[in-house]
């Protein structure tokens, strides 16, 4: 776990009801039986990105894609606490913006969802 998880679990849920996090990963149901599966990119034990997976019930894999938090703005309204002790030990990371990447997600996500289907599963805000 890269430690983004409950910031962006709570960004997804703002946007869809659907969303559900098991095991590391976060399911949402796009209806016409597809799936979307979004896990975080973990590198050296910081995370990267987002990757996007949507699944078909009963053929598997349809499309996957990823989103690197260098596509994102830049998060400048929050700031990680760093201790003044360990300022030497380790390379400032900023904390991604979870709402920004909720919304490209999202964005992709939306061109499986079934143009027919009544019910709106994916919110905008």
């Amino acid at each position: 776990m890269c430690g983004y998880e409950k910031e962006f679990l709570d960004a997804l849920r703002r946007r869809s009801l659907e969303a559900v996090c098991l095991g590391g990963g976060y399911y949402l149901r796009l209806g016409g039986g597809l799936l979307a599966k979004a896990a975080f990119i973990c590198k050296g034990g910081y995370a990267g990105g987002l990757r996007l997976t949507v699944i078909n019930r009963d053929t598997g894999p349809v499309d996957s894609v990823e989103i690197h938090f260098w596509e994102l703005p830049k998060n400048t309204g929050k700031r990680d606490h760093i201790r003044e002790e360990d300022i030497s030990l380790c390379v400032h990371r900023p904390m991604p913006d979870m709402n920004a990447l909720a919304e490209k997600a999202l964005e992709y996500l939306e061109l499986f969802q079934d143009a027919n289907d009544s019910k709106t599963i994916i919110r905008r805000r």
